[in-house]
């Protein structure tokens, strides 16, 4: 049964990140030049900065595609390091957004969207028309897979040793910091690991508590891929990269205390929708990261380069 189990839930990780993969290859193909002038043009104010990184990730649906374009840009000379850094702490937020869009039940509109998104892409009227196509399906496949990811975790309510993990989880919340950060790491998608939460959430597998602290340890985890993709660049790269790390890193090292306030914070806002609550307080953690850093930019820009020489 644990085969089918795994098996299942592959199927469906496998299709929602084929479906994040196509809205973010849709936005991208049309796009890339205007986002990479948006963000060398208007990210000389930090909020501004802030709000062109939100709005980026908002539209191709990776926080890890626009940290890894941030660092090119920099590598390039195109962005200086105060510029990265605002645009970085954006892309915590705007990665939110995927989250909140499977909190909500689109699933009745997804056959149309789909058939919507095939005859766009196969018409090929323009090339416009042909990537807001690939945008719908992968919107469609996003849900897709998230309902096929329900449906093949639903017996793990019948097994013990899982029940007993997550209650661990829950008892000792650095281990969730751990573990969330450790899957993150692998499959390198913290929009992923949050939807893999909700789609337990959805079958009534974990709570609210024991999704938190896992929650923040995706923050972190999701860093591995803007690590990887620095180890060609030069200084500056490099740096970008840290203060991606550093900025979630210190976002949860402050709110880890203050767990539980987040906790009853959110389920006041969605009481009966753990679904939901996950998606806000991914959300709020974020957004709160921001406000707490962003006045402190210019001294995480400065020990990247205390640490990196």
């Amino acid at each position: 049964m644990l085969l089918k189990i795994i098996a299942g839930a592959l199927a469906g990780i496998s299709i929602l990140f084929l479906g994040m993969n196509m809205m973010s290859d849709g936005v991208l193909s049309l796009a890339t030049k205007r986002l990479k002038f948006v963000l060398s043009t208007f990210t000389t104010n930090p909020v501004i900065g802030v709000l062109c990184g939100a709005l980026v990730t908002a539209l191709t649906q990776s926080s890890s595609g626009t940290t890894v374009m941030v660092v090119s840009l920099v590598n390039g000379g195109v962005l200086d390091l105060y510029q990265a850094a605002a645009v970085i702490m954006g892309a915590n937020i705007g990665t939110t957004v995927t989250a909140q869009l499977i909190s909500y039940d689109f699933f009745v509109f997804i056959p149309h969207l789909l058939f919507l998104g095939i005859l766009l892409y196969h018409l090929k009227l323009t090339s416009i028309m042909r990537e807001l196509g690939r945008f719908l399906i992968g919107f469609s496949l996003l849900f897709l897979g998230i309902r096929v990811m329900v449906v093949s975790l639903y017996p793990l309510k019948n097994l013990l040793g899982f029940q007993h993990m997550l209650f661990s989880v829950g008892d000792h919340q650095l281990l969730g910091v751990l573990l969330g950060a450790l899957t993150t790491g692998i499959i390198q998608s913290s929009s992923t690991g949050i939807a893999i939460l909700q789609g337990l959430s959805y079958q009534g597998l974990i709570s609210l508590s024991q999704a938190l602290p896992i929650l923040m340890g995706q923050n972190i985890g999701t860093c591995v891929t803007t690590l990887l993709s620095s180890i060609s660049s030069d200084k500056n790269g490099k740096r970008a990269a840290l203060i991606h790390l550093l900025f979630n890193l210190l976002g949860t090292l402050i709110l880890f205390p203050f767990m539980g306030w987040m906790a009853i914070w959110v389920t006041k806002l969605s009481p009966n929708l753990v679904v939901r609550q996950i998606a806000n307080a991914h959300t709020l953690f974020n957004v709160l990261t921001v406000i707490l850093l962003l006045p402190f930019l210019s001294g995480l820009v400065t020990l990247s380069k205390k640490i990196i020489r």
